[in-house]
């Protein structure tokens, strides 16, 4: 009888306990590379919001830079058109002499009328002989005026006044031209991080030992960089007008628009009475004010505006005069100044009044800056007396009112409200100590496992994404009034803000010039539930 062999079987369990734990091996790599993939997405997309985020806020506070430095400007502006009121006020009274002497012949005529008046065939009363005395002096005080008037000694005064005017006035357009080289330096520094990407630790703050495999996307600075450059306006005629008719708009009851009111003569004119004296004799102070005349066409008692060349207000024969060398040129050129008012005096038993200047409108009130030079050349009998800007340099400095920088506002919404873009990288295999995933079993460094010699085909198993980890984000620079929405977006209030902004569909064709992929993973995030037309931000 054959004895039968029997087979052992031990061992046979250890080849499934090998592919088993083998498997396990592979679903712990996977849960490792989940994990860290995870992580780092989760990471880079905080990078992506932070740095959209903090280029916004660098843009807001530059527009904000921009509207505190614009209103400086505008006052000095106004400062300038001040000096040129004041200077002009002051003109207006070198002619006091001359209409003093007009006033005081009315009254030596009232005087001598009523002299003749209170005589009669059976005599004379006693104030005859006074209201004669009082004729006499008048005539005397006329003479007088006169003669102080032709010596010249209050033009001299008031032309003493043209040096500190034009200092001042140089001081205030070189302070406009620091305020306005500070917004140039401004602009041009948020022009090079827009272009460089660079804000500072940002990126190791957030990444940490994974930023040194993590890149910024140089097509979005491009594109972020034009939007910037196009919120601002570039037509210098534009921007002229825009800033005269800003200044113009903050005109103030005085010196600007000079109304002639009960205060504002108290308040310029207290010493009016020592002012109206004649050499000769002159008697009694009297009372004595100047009324300028309220504000209708020619006959307006005071103006100051930037023009182009007319005085605000104006026409006719005073325009013909008051026109600069370019009165067909760009508004905001020329800086006017104009005054014509009444001089109204009592002294003795008469009153009277003239004008003042004693030419009316024609006479040394008018005076001008900018472009023009016509107030410093020979105008013939305006230059016979006294005229008392007459060859100083007023038109220095030239204004040019385009020194400021403005917002070129769109039409529609969001109104060229800038936006900002982020796009970012990583390798989202390197966690944040910046050590690779233990997954990373192949030779050439990624996590994809291939097998050959295993049949017709190779086999390939991918434990991890090779692909770069990217994301995206927008933030928004938008102008917000509190309390008042319809205020338009500007460069003179300081009320610009920054915020995250999702993604939309019109922000696909910006994002595909940075990444083909980008517009099918927002056109994807606009199926997600409650996520709507506007868009949703993605992880």
């Amino acid at each position: 009888m054959k004895k039968t062999l029997r087979v052992a079987k031990r061992g046979q369990a250890m080849i499934l306990g090998v592919v088993t734990l083998l498997v396990l091996a592979l679903v712990v790599f996977i849960t490792f590379n989940v994990t860290v993939s995870v992580q780092q997405k989760i990471r880079v997309q905080n990078y992506a919001d932070a740095k959209a985020f903090s280029v916004a806020v660098v843009e807001a506070r530059a527009l904000n830079h921009f509207a505190y430095t614009n209103r400086a400007i505008a006052s000095s502006y106004v400062g300038m058109a001040n000096v040129h009121a004041y200077m002009s006020e002051a003109a207006m009274l070198v002619d006091l002499k001359m209409s003093a002497a007009s006033v005081m012949s009315s009254i030596a005529s009232q005087e001598r009328s009523l002299c003749y008046c209170c005589c009669t065939p059976f005599g004379c009363a006693p104030c005859c002989f006074t209201h004669c005395i009082h004729s006499f002096e008048a005539t005397i005080n006329a003479a007088g005026l006169t003669i102080d008037w032709i010596s010249g000694k209050m033009g001299q005064k008031v032309r003493q006044l043209d040096q500190p005017a034009q200092q001042l006035m140089r001081a205030l357009d070189a302070h406009v031209t620091l305020l306005n080289a500070s917004q140039t330096a401004v602009r041009a520094g948020v022009t090079s991080t827009l272009m460089s990407g660079n804000l500072g630790s940002l990126k190791d703050d957030n990444m940490l030992r994974a930023a040194s495999v993590t890149s910024d996307e140089s097509a979005v600075s491009a594109f972020n960089t034009s939007q910037w450059n196009n919120i601002f306006y570039s037509n210098t005629q534009l921007k002229r007008r825009i800033m005269a008719e800003t200044v113009n708009a903050s005109r103030q009851d005085f010196a600007w628009n000079r109304k002639g009111t009960p205060a504002i003569q108290r308040v310029l004119f207290t010493q009016m009475p020592q002012l109206v004296k004649a050499s000769l004799w002159m008697g009694p102070q009297g009372t004595w004010n100047v009324n300028q005349t309220p504000d209708m066409g020619i006959s307006s008692g005071g103006r100051t505006g930037f023009t182009d060349g007319n005085f605000p207000g104006q026409s006719g024969g005073v325009a013909l005069m008051a026109r600069d060398a370019a009165a067909g040129s760009t508004q905001g050129q020329s800086l006017n100044s104009y005054d014509w008012g009444m001089l109204q005096g009592q002294w003795r038993d008469g009153s009277s009044s003239g004008p003042l200047p004693a030419m009316s409108a024609l006479g040394p009130g008018e005076l001008l800056s900018g472009q023009g030079a016509r107030h410093r050349a020979d105008l013939g009998i305006l230059d016979f007396f006294n005229r008392p800007h007459s060859g100083s340099a007023h038109s220095s400095p030239q204004l040019r009112l385009e020194r400021f920088t403005e917002f070129n506002i769109g039409t529609t919404a969001p109104y060229n409200q800038p936006t900002v873009f982020a796009a970012v990288s990583t390798d989202g295999r390197v966690n944040e100590y910046g050590i690779r995933g233990p997954y990373e079993v192949a030779k050439d460094g990624t996590g994809t496992i291939r097998f050959s010699g295993t049949g017709s085909q190779d086999g390939q198993l991918t434990l991890s994404n090779n692909e770069r980890t990217k994301a995206f984000a927008k933030a928004l620079v938008y102008y917000h009034r509190i309390g008042d929405w319809s205020d338009y977006p500007n460069l003179f209030n300081p009320y610009w803000r920054a915020k995250l902004h999702p993604l939309t569909n019109s922000d696909m064709q910006a994002l595909t010039a940075i990444d083909t992929n980008a517009a099918s993973v927002v056109q994807g995030a606009n199926g997600v539930s409650n996520g709507g037309p506007k868009g949703v931000n993605f992880q």
